[in-house]
């Protein structure tokens, strides 16, 4: 049992049984890889960060809103304008929408129609487009659900229609770095196993590289997607990826390594597990120093706060693994195969003898500052003109999909920020639904609308993103104005119609008319008087005349009494007639005195009544003039800066429309309301965050001394989420760098053990890394048109440029460590032997990142351009810096101070005393052994 063990042991089946025991866990346990870069790949912030501020508000919104992603859903009619059946048609979607909202999770729709006063922001000026709106809860699913759902339901005859939101357009992102990462994996899997194949013409070698690649992918892979599903560890979208081709290109130079010297000692006639674990011997401590600088070097990044920067510490772990397996699982079958694994080349092929690094060595060893001033005339200006030009917008690599087209709809029609707009949330404690707190708010709209790079300010006041007329003090000052002047007309009417009244009424002829009457009743009350007189004396007569006529006979006095009685009769009668008289005298004397009565009181009356139209003219005349100072200066208010402020009255306040407006914009305690602000420009625009760091500035300076002071500010949105991620990414991308590329040259540092030497070497690489990155951005500009990067390609490209880095600085730190001979003596011939393995390298770092390349994407491609032409300028410039700061850290030291006073006779002497150097072909030496030193 023991022999059966030791003999296991001795093939390395244990290793064998381990690895498959890891591969099959990590298979099993896999989860959906796909899954979790559409949830988990974006970055995730900070729970201090605006973005989540912002949605914590969201989720606490009330009015049935908690929990909702807002869509928009987008009619286009791309011949032009849109015509009444069009828009009845868009109408009629709706409605079929509204009616099967609840089947949809639609909590909210709003539209031109139902909210008029947004109707600037829902129609396009050329009238071509029109926005719908849609409040959709989380609980309906994914928002590609979601988008699928609603893009089949709003689909209306004769236009385009689109389902879109930042959301959505995020979502097709992932879902299109999902699309082509599993074609990337295999297609780069592909090329490693064909490279494999071409430096060793064999098939076998190549498919247990595969084995250990393949191995040691899925195994880190499992290890990160469930970190990332049950711990809430850090994930990118491009985790597969740069897992991928990290792992990919150390296990191709380990395994490259090993089969060469395994060839080697198969060759020389050793036993296949004695020339595998002499392999291990040789190879180890270079394997374990790679292995150990790149785990050290990647795992750092675990350190840092942002997430996408932290998922490449997962780096560190998947280089520790693949160290082991390069060290446990290659030796198995090495060890099992031996010289089978070359099959069906039988026969070692022949070496030529390299001399690129020898020829470019030489040179910087013949003249060592003609040799730098050279390399830095030739990559300088690439290198100096390093610059981060770096774009945060995901979607300029998606082909074909709905919600980026109507993205791109809504920017032609609307303006570029208009898919992406700026939410400022404010918080007050007090409620919003009165004049001074909304006063306040109109004059923050204002200032930001005034802002550079804002197109538009929707709030509360200004729900179109434009001001409300009837709600400014100088439309309501404009109709006051238009009232007093009707008022002042009137008030001269009234005027002159008093003047009128007073002419018409004239007390002299009153008086006259009194006095006539006067006269007339005195004239009456005489001949009243006389009538009475008259009347007394006829009867008198009359009494005479009856008593003469009893006692006269005569015919005369018949005569006379007959001519009488006549008189008599005629007396009687004119008395009768005289008392009937009188009596109408008497009337008409009582009337005459009535009418003087009257008459007096009524000239009393009018007296009275003329001095009170006096007193009412001079009233009117002065209020007319108070009024036409009224109205002078509400003009003069009307036309100033005071009168553009915003000021509601309680009817207006409780006015439906602005009811309306208080429910689209505040929460439901009104409390707290948002700002939708949408830029000039899209998110990806280069001053963004600067934009929005210098609106916030302007929010809080405008709201400083006001009823709103200290009430919170939050941003929200893809620009300030973009803003979010640039501000952290811009901070963390230099420390990274100096971090990981410090631990790098430390460690190179420790393994040469010469700090100059490691320096230099280090030095170059970073200048072949800038001046590769800064022509590769030429590169893309002229293929593309485009030469902004994706800020992920620094990352990207970091992980193979620092593999290259490792792997060859490694090899030559390890030359120089293990050489006992002087650094003059060590510079030439130990270049020349790195440099034999230079074309191999150079050959499996470009085929690693080749894969890359059929994902057809801009970031990708950039990445692999970066990444070759490091490759080719690093090692084309590393041998020569090397050489010749290599000769100048001996030579310098070497030569002593300028004596300026020595004579010339003692100076030609010193010359001649100093030892004669030789120059070889092949080496420079000193035979001095302070220069050798």
């Amino acid at each position: 049992m023991q022999e059966r063990i030791r003999k296991l042991h001795h093939n390395r089946i244990f290793a064998l049984v381990f690895w498959l025991i890891v591969v099959f866990a990590a298979i099993v346990t896999l989860p959906n890889v796909n899954t979790i870069i559409q949830y988990d790949g974006q970055p995730q912030l900070a729970n201090t960060s605006q973005p989540v501020k912002a949605t914590q508000i969201q989720n606490t919104w009330g009015r049935n809103l908690n929990g909702t992603y807002t869509v928009n859903a987008v009619f286009n009619n791309p011949d032009g304008a849109l015509t009444n059946k069009q828009l009845a048609a868009i109408n009629k979607t709706v409605s079929n929408l509204q009616k099967r909202s609840s089947y949809y999770g639609i909590q909210k729709i709003t539209t031109m129609t139902n909210t008029p006063t947004s109707k600037p922001q829902l129609f396009s000026k050329d009238k071509s487009t029109e926005i719908v709106q849609l409040a959709v809860s989380h609980n309906q699913g994914t928002v590609r659900q979601i988008s699928g759902q609603l893009t089949s339901q709003i689909a209306t005859i004769g236009l385009k229609t689109y389902v879109t939101s930042p959301e959505i357009v995020s979502d097709a992102a992932n879902e299109h770095i999902a699309s082509f990462t599993l074609i990337v994996i295999l297609m780069t899997l592909l090329i490693a196993l064909v490279a494999m194949g071409i430096l060793f013409a064999s098939i076998i070698a190549p498919i247990i590289t595969f084995l250990a690649i393949l191995i040691s992918y899925i195994s880190t892979l499992s290890l990160a997607t469930n970190l990332a599903y049950h711990w809430n560890f850090a994930y990118s979208e491009y985790t597969p990826i740069f897992l991928l081709l990290g792992i990919t290109l150390f296990t191709l130079l380990t395994s490259f390594w090993f089969f060469r010297d395994l060839r080697n000692h198969i060759d020389d006639g050793m036993e296949s597990q004695e020339a595998t674990s002499k392999v291990i011997q040789n190879l180890g401590y270079r394997i374990l120093i790679s292995t150990l600088s790149l785990t050290l070097a990647f795992g750092s990044l675990m350190l840092f706060d942002f997430s996408s920067i932290r998922a490449y510490g997962l780096l560190g772990i998947g280089f520790a693994i693949t160290g082991i397996a390069s060290v446990t699982l290659i030796p198995v079958f090495a060890g099992m195969l031996g010289g089978s694994l070359f099959w069906p080349k039988k026969t070692r092929p022949k070496l030529k003898d390299h001399k690129l690094w020898h020829s470019l060595a030489r040179f910087g060893l013949w003249q060592p500052w003609i040799a730098i001033l050279v390399v830095i005339y030739l990559i300088g200006p690439f290198a100096y003109g390093y610059r981060n030009q770096l774009s945060y917008d995901n979607a300029t690599d998606i082909p074909n999909n709905q919600a980026v087209q109507g993205a791109r709809v809504l920017s032609a029609h609307f303006g570029q920020g208009k898919a992406t707009p700026v939410t400022l949330y404010l918080q007050a404690n007090k409620r919003l639904d009165n004049q001074n707190q909304l006063f306040q708010l109109d004059n923050l709209t204002k200032k930001l609308q005034a802002q550079p790079g804002v197109a538009s300010v929707t709030s509360v006041t200004q729900p179109g993103g434009q001001p409300i007329t009837q709600y400014y003090a100088s439309t309501q000052l404009g109709n006051l104005n238009n009232e007093l002047t009707g008022i002042v007309g009137q008030l001269g009417t009234v005027r002159n119609d008093l003047k009128s009244d007073s002419n018409n009424l004239r007390q002299k002829t009153l008086q006259s008319e009194v006095k006539r009457l006067q006269k007339l009743a005195s004239q009456t009350n005489s001949l009243v008087t006389d009538s009475s007189s008259l009347q007394g004396a006829l009867q008198a007569a009359q009494a005479k005349s009856s008593t003469a006529t009893t006692s006269s006979s005569s015919k005369q006095i018949k005569r006379y009494i007959s001519q009488l009685l006549s008189v008599n009769s005629q007396l009687n009668a004119a008395l009768s007639t005289l008392s009937t008289l009188t009596s109408d005298i008497t009337t008409s004397n009582t009337d005459a005195t009535a009418a003087q009565s009257n008459l007096s009181n009524y000239a009393n009356t009018i007296k009275a009544v003329n001095s009170s139209l006096k007193d009412s003219r001079k009233q009117v005349t002065s209020m007319q003039k108070s009024l036409n100072k009224m109205y002078l200066y509400l003009s003069g208010l009307q036309s100033s800066e005071a009168a553009k402020s915003l000021y509601l009255s309680p009817t207006q306040i409780a006015s439906g429309d602005f009811q309306q407006s208080l429910v689209n914009f505040t929460d439901e305690k009104v409390q707290s309301t948002y700002l939708t602000i949408t830029l000039k420009h899209a998110p990806n625009a280069k001053d963004t965050a600067k934009t929005l760091t210098q609106l916030k500035q302007v929010a809080n300076a405008q709201l400083r001394g006001t009823v709103l002071e200290g009430s919170p500010l939050t941003f929200a949105g893809q620009p300030a989420t973009t803003a979010t991620i640039q501000n952290q990414f811009q901070h963390d991308l230099p420390r990274v760098l100096a971090l990981v590329f410090g631990i790098t040259l430390i460690l190179l540092i420790i393994f040469s053990r010469s700090l100059l030497q490691a320096s230099y070497w280090f030095l170059t690489f970073l200048a072949s890394t800038a001046a590769s990155y800064q022509l590769t951005h030429l590169l893309m500009k002229w293929l593309t048109g485009n030469g902004d990067f994706n800020w992920q390609v620094p990352l990207l490209a970091f992980v193979p440029v620092t593999v290259l880095a490792v792997v060859e600085l490694t090899q030559l730190a390890l030359s120089y460590r293990l050489n006992d001979a002087p650094l003059l003596d060590w510079l030439l011939p130990g270049i020349h032997e790195v440099g034999q393995t230079m074309r191999h390298s150079l050959f499996i770092i470009i085929a690693g990142v080749l894969g890359l390349l059929v994902a057809e994407s801009q970031t990708l491609t950039a990445v692999t351009l970066i990444t070759i032409l490091t490759a080719i300028i690093f090692n084309l410039t590393l041998p020569i810096m090397a050489a010749a700061f290599g000769k100048l850290a001996v030579i310098l030291p070497a030569q002593k101070p300028h004596d300026f006073h020595m004579p010339r006779r003692k100076k030609r002497q010193k010359r001649a005393d100093r030892p004669i150097k030789s120059v070889t072909s092949d080496e420079t030496k000193s035979t001095d052994d302070n220069d050798a030193k």
